[in-house]
């Protein structure tokens, strides 16, 4: 259905929220996954109903969303996505928007109708073992909205009140607060430790290596080395390191390399103090193993496509090495938000990682394709319309 279309039938179909904010529309559009399938025929950009807050939950406005890996995963329909999502779904959780409705109980001391927010789209259940002792990233009972419920590729979502940040959007413009979900995987990967006057190798240059990589220099880390085996995106990084005038910074591209061991180590001043692995490939793992420095510590993102990774070398390059690894999942709520938001203050800066923007969510395939061959890094979709 064309943009315009879709806006006079919003137009033409609205409804009064109780709670004292504005009239809304009846019908929004959204992109949905229907059926149990891959690629543009088992995902549509729908007319559907405008969702009602209930109980504890928020109605947002979505401004500004992004594309995450998952997101890929989930078009394709491969198996690390399928078992988890049930047709059909709303997907996407990277977001930004502003507060338009609260539902019974939503309203909190710190949110108001029109402000400016994202939200921790990992609900969890605050009753487990996990949650009770401050570490609810690891939630028994997790459910994700765009995953295990509706999501934010749409013009509105609802959130648990419990769950939404509020933004400085003098310090985070949408473009950048549509990505904040995936930015705090990146911080989330990097705060396992202190980075300042460190050697850090970035294992893959996808989107949260990229960002990764900026926290890194933002931290003050003395070595940066970043390895890919992507031409683009090696590319990217390069550009990355050349614009941000950050000459500690080597990027090694993998299929060029002869000695990539040799090489890392050489890049890092004889070994990482910390890893972080992004990409899930076992090649890498391995290479981050064989050359990390003894003692370091390894930060594990990502995710391999099979369940299995063989490790080379155990014993010597992870056992005798006194290695400390971290799996990460998710972003800690909240203080790993709260850590991003801290960063921004301090001068992050990833704004230039939006390489694609489109207005409303009806090129939604297309963005898809450009995400698939790598020519885009974050793509944002503007669903209310770019603001100007």
């Amino acid at each position: 259905m064309a943009k315009a279309a879709t806006e006079s039938q919003s137009r033409s179909t609205t409804s009064k929220r109780p709670n004292g904010g504005p009239s809304l529309p009846a019908t929004m559009t959204a992109v949905v996954k229907t059926k149990p399938a891959p690629g543009p025929s088992a995902t549509e950009i729908k007319t559907v109903p405008v969702p009602v807050p209930g109980q504890a939950e928020v109605l947002v406005k979505v401004i500004a969303t992004a594309v995450c890996g998952s997101d890929k995963h989930i078009y394709q329909w491969d198996p690390s996505m399928a078992s988890m999502v049930q047709p059909p779904r709303i997907y996407g959780h990277e977001f930004c928007g502003e507060i338009v409705a609260f539902g019974p109980g939503g309203k909190r001391p710190h949110l108001e109708i029109g402000q400016y927010v994202s939200a921790e789209m990992h609900v969890t259940c605050g009753a487990c073992r996990p949650c009770q002792t401050g570490r609810r990233h690891i939630c028994e009972n997790t459910k994700i909205l765009g995953v295990h419920g509706d999501g934010c590729f749409a013009q509105y979502v609802k959130v648990p009140a419990f769950n939404v940040v509020p933004l400085d959007r003098a310090i985070i413009p949408p473009r950048v607060g549509a990505f904040l979900d995936a930015l705090g995987n990146a911080v989330h990967t990097t705060q396992v430790a202190d980075l300042s006057g460190m050697s850090v190798a970035v294992l893959g240059y996808g989107p949260i290596g990229a960002m990764c990589a900026e926290i890194a220099r933002i931290s003050g880390a003395a070595r940066i080395a970043i390895t890919e085996v992507n031409g683009l995106a090696a590319a990217h990084a390069r550009r990355w390191a050349k614009d941000r005038g950050a000459k500690h910074v080597t990027v090694i591209e993998l299929p060029k390399t002869k000695d990539p061991v040799g090489s890392l180590k050489d890049a890092t001043g004889g070994g990482a103090d910390v890893v972080l692995e992004l990409s899930g490939a076992e090649p890498s793992i391995n290479l981050g193993l064989a050359a990390a420095r003894r003692g370091a510590i390894l930060s594990m993102l990502g995710i391999p496509r099979d369940k299995s990774v063989t490790i080379k070398d155990y014993t010597n390059d992870f056992v005798f090495k006194g290695l400390t690894m971290h799996a990460i999942i998710g972003r800690r709520v909240f203080d790993t938000w709260i850590k991003m938001l801290d960063l921004f203050r301090a001068g992050l800066d990833v704004e230039d990682l939006v390489t694609n923007e489109f207005e409303g969510l009806e090129k939604f395939h297309e963005a898809m394709g450009l995400l698939d061959d790598r020519r885009a890094m974050k793509v944002v979709f503007w669903p209310n319309g770019k603001e100007a």
